[in-house]
């Protein structure tokens, strides 16, 4: 049992006892198992960054976009540009190159900016692939339309066409000051905190990967690098390597956090690993044994959000947002805040001031002696009008 100590995160109720052991799975109680994947052929190399599969299923590039896509992701490399930021410039020049074919065209130099004006277009018309019936955010079509006028950038400096055509390119604006669309409760997250089933290997890798996100609001991004070296037991901190910008940074982790995360490394993890027969230290598993995608997070966050009865839309992003708010209506300086979030400014940490402040306001005028007299005398002007 690790000691209790004192840190910035809210406490839970969690928090309130000692973390469970995890139970010692007999096989009938283990999920049925396919049979485990053949191991890697003797001496091959693992794939390049930029041949990673995609999320959605893309029709092959012209060999011509093909031979560009990858002289361009390897300028990127050699100039050593983050490994999030090559990723997404693979990704945005997939969705081109899909539409691009679409619409016939198989060389560069026959691209204009109709062309890609029709593109941001059909951008704005495709399905989300983690929720049904509705279309891609705004934030995807900006990731995607800022790497084609990044990559046709390139090809402009580098002679290979002789006019930008994505140079007039409009791309949608967000603003730095939006506040959250959605921030769950504290008694909201609690509930989702206790949702998962400590009674099976999945549930108790579920429940440890949900306190890890709360308990330091970490990225999705930075949670994926997360290895099992990362984590410090006896200083209960995880160390999060490359963040945003390229900044490492220590958080701590309460001591209960930090007990369910040690017996999923210890109890949990191996079992995971035995099936895949490899381990490449990646702290947080499918329980194939395989390396967490987005698609499989966001399952793991419906999941619980659904047994745990809440119908407010549940992501990683909106639990970092969560815990931001929390930590600022229970006291802390957002000067701490901003370092725990990593945020480079400040001023996008005093974006969870404003949503502090906004339900401040909502309690005020529900609660407040003066606000309650005059909505009464404004129901009673609006009886005489009518």
């Amino acid at each position: 049992m690790l000691p209790r100590t004192e840190t910035a995160a809210v406490p839970t109720d969690a928090a309130k006892a000692a973390p469970p052991q995890a139970p010692a799975w007999s096989a009938s109680e283990a999920p049925s198992v396919p049979a485990a994947p053949p191991a890697p052929r003797r001496g091959a190399k693992p794939s390049p960054l930029w041949r990673r599969p995609a999320t959605v299923q893309l029709n092959a590039p012209s060999p011509e976009f093909q031979e560009l896509k990858d002289r361009y992701l390897a300028w990127m490399i050699a100039t050593r540009y983050a490994e999030d930021t090559i990723q997404h410039a693979h990704t945005s020049a997939e969705w081109l190159f899909k539409y691009l074919g679409m619409q016939g065209v198989s060389r560069v130099a026959d691209v204009t900016s109709e062309v890609l004006d029709g593109y941001s277009l059909w951008l704005r018309e495709r399905p989300n692939a983690y929720h049904n019936g509705k279309v891609i955010g705004t934030r995807t079509i900006i990731y995607r339309l800022t790497g084609v006028k990044q990559f046709f950038k390139w090809l402009t400096q580098n002679m290979i066409v002789l006019y930008d055509p994505a140079e007039n390119l409009e791309v949608p604006q967000i603003s730095s000051n939006s506040l959250p669309q959605t921030i769950l409760t504290q008694e909201e997250v609690h509930k989702l905190l206790d949702a998962p089933d400590l009674g099976s290997p999945v549930g108790y890798r579920d429940k440890a990967l949900l306190e890890v996100v709360y308990a330091t609001g970490i990225r999705t991004r930075e949670m994926f690098r997360l290895k099992v070296s990362d984590f410090d037991a006896k200083a209960l901190t995880v160390f999060v390597r490359e963040g945003k910008g390229g900044k490492d940074r220590v958080l701590p982790l309460p001591a209960v956090v930090a007990g369910y995360l040690k017996e999923y490394i210890e109890k949990v993890r191996p079992r995971f690993v035995a099936i895949a027969r490899k381990d490449n230290g990646v702290l947080f598993l499918s329980w194939r044994g395989r390396e967490l995608d987005m698609g499989r997070l966001c399952g793991l966050f419906k999941r619980n959000a659904r047994t745990a009865g809440i119908e407010k839309r549940t992501t990683p992003m909106i639990l970092r947002h969560s815990i931001a708010s929390h930590l600022l209506e229970n006291g802390m300086d957002i000067r701490y805040i901003q370092e725990f979030l990593g945020h480079e400014r400040i001023s996008t940490t005093q974006i969870y001031a404003k949503v502090t402040l906004s339900g401040l306001r909502a309690h005020y005028n529900k609660h407040h002696p003066k606000e309650k007299r005059d909505r009464s005398r404004k129901q009673i002007l609006v009886e005489k009008l009518l």
